[in-house]
Protein backbone atom coordinates (compact mmCIF):
# COMPACT_ATOMS: atom_id res chain seq x y z
CA UNK A 1 0.00 0.00 0.00
CA UNK A 2 3.20 2.31 0.97
CA UNK A 3 4.10 2.79 -2.98
CA UNK A 4 0.77 3.15 -4.29
CA UNK A 5 0.03 5.47 -1.59
CA UNK A 6 3.20 7.70 -2.48
CA UNK A 7 2.06 7.51 -6.21
CA UNK A 8 -1.32 9.14 -5.49
CA UNK A 9 0.16 12.14 -3.45
CA UNK A 10 2.59 12.22 -6.12
CA UNK A 11 -0.57 11.90 -8.35
CA UNK A 12 -2.40 14.73 -6.62
CA UNK A 13 0.90 16.85 -6.26
CA UNK A 14 1.71 16.82 -9.69
CA UNK A 15 -2.54 17.96 -10.37
CA UNK A 16 -2.63 20.61 -7.63
CA UNK A 17 0.55 22.17 -9.27
CA UNK A 18 -0.58 21.95 -12.94
CA UNK A 19 -4.64 22.82 -12.65
CA UNK A 20 -5.22 24.05 -8.93
CA UNK A 21 -7.28 20.88 -8.36
CA UNK A 22 -7.14 16.68 -8.34
CA UNK A 23 -9.98 14.73 -9.40
CA UNK A 24 -10.42 11.51 -7.08
CA UNK A 25 -11.98 8.01 -7.34
CA UNK A 26 -14.60 7.10 -4.55
CA UNK A 27 -12.33 4.21 -3.50
CA UNK A 28 -9.30 6.87 -2.91
CA UNK A 29 -11.48 9.53 -1.15
CA UNK A 30 -10.99 7.48 2.14
CA UNK A 31 -7.25 7.16 2.09
CA UNK A 32 -6.86 10.99 0.61
CA UNK A 33 -9.21 12.34 3.39
CA UNK A 34 -6.42 10.84 5.91
CA UNK A 35 -3.65 11.83 3.87
CA UNK A 36 -4.84 15.40 4.11
CA UNK A 37 -5.42 15.17 7.96
CA UNK A 38 -2.07 13.54 8.27
CA UNK A 39 -0.54 16.94 6.16
CA UNK A 40 -2.33 18.92 8.29
CA UNK A 41 -4.14 20.49 5.62
CA UNK A 42 -7.32 19.10 5.73
CA UNK A 43 -8.79 23.26 6.44
CA UNK A 44 -7.20 24.48 3.47
CA UNK A 45 -8.83 22.28 0.56
CA UNK A 46 -12.61 21.29 -0.07
CA UNK A 47 -12.68 17.85 -0.84
CA UNK A 48 -16.66 17.67 -3.17
CA UNK A 49 -18.40 14.85 -5.00
CA UNK A 50 -18.93 15.34 -8.32
CA UNK A 51 -22.23 15.48 -9.00
CA UNK A 52 -23.91 12.13 -10.37
CA UNK A 53 -20.72 10.90 -11.19
CA UNK A 54 -18.41 8.75 -9.36
CA UNK A 55 -15.36 10.94 -8.74
CA UNK A 56 -14.73 13.68 -6.07
CA UNK A 57 -12.48 16.78 -6.54
CA UNK A 58 -9.99 18.03 -4.44
CA UNK A 59 -8.98 21.90 -4.72
CA UNK A 60 -8.13 24.79 -2.47
CA UNK A 61 -10.96 25.89 -0.21
CA UNK A 62 -11.52 29.81 -1.48
CA UNK A 63 -14.39 30.53 1.09
CA UNK A 64 -12.42 31.49 3.60
CA UNK A 65 -10.19 34.10 1.46
CA UNK A 66 -13.65 35.86 0.18
CA UNK A 67 -14.93 37.01 3.34
CA UNK A 68 -11.03 37.65 4.60
CA UNK A 69 -10.58 39.45 1.14
CA UNK A 70 -14.04 41.75 1.41
CA UNK A 71 -12.91 42.93 4.72
CA UNK A 72 -9.69 43.97 3.89
CA UNK A 73 -11.21 45.91 1.38
CA UNK A 74 -13.69 47.65 3.17
CA UNK A 75 -11.07 48.49 5.68
CA UNK A 76 -9.10 49.88 2.67
CA UNK A 77 -12.70 51.75 1.15
CA UNK A 78 -11.45 49.97 -1.96
CA UNK A 79 -14.08 47.91 -2.39
CA UNK A 80 -13.94 46.90 -6.23
CA UNK A 81 -14.15 43.59 -8.17
CA UNK A 82 -10.55 43.42 -9.59
CA UNK A 83 -9.05 43.94 -5.67
CA UNK A 84 -11.22 41.43 -4.99
CA UNK A 85 -9.94 38.84 -7.25
CA UNK A 86 -6.69 40.07 -6.85
CA UNK A 87 -6.64 39.12 -3.18
CA UNK A 88 -8.82 35.97 -3.60
CA UNK A 89 -5.95 34.59 -6.36
CA UNK A 90 -3.10 35.99 -4.13
CA UNK A 91 -4.52 33.92 -1.20
CA UNK A 92 -5.15 30.84 -2.85
CA UNK A 93 -1.27 30.89 -4.86
CA UNK A 94 -0.01 31.20 -1.03
CA UNK A 95 -2.27 28.48 0.04
CA UNK A 96 -1.81 25.94 -2.89
CA UNK A 97 1.88 26.06 -2.52
CA UNK A 98 1.70 25.45 1.11
CA UNK A 99 -0.58 22.48 0.37
CA UNK A 100 1.69 20.84 -2.29
CA UNK A 101 4.53 21.36 0.03
CA UNK A 102 3.04 20.05 3.18
CA UNK A 103 1.92 17.11 1.01
CA UNK A 104 6.00 16.41 -0.21
CA UNK A 105 6.80 16.63 3.40
CA UNK A 106 3.81 14.32 4.12
CA UNK A 107 5.01 10.52 4.65
CA UNK A 108 2.55 7.48 3.91
CA UNK A 109 3.15 5.13 5.98
CA UNK A 110 0.70 4.14 8.60
CA UNK A 111 -2.10 5.73 6.46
Amino acid sequence: MGSSLSELRNRIVNHMQSFGFSILTVSEYQVVSRLLVSAGIHREVALRKIPQTQYYILEIDKRAFISECKDLARKNEAMNVGALVKCVEARTRETLSKVVEKLTQTGVEGL
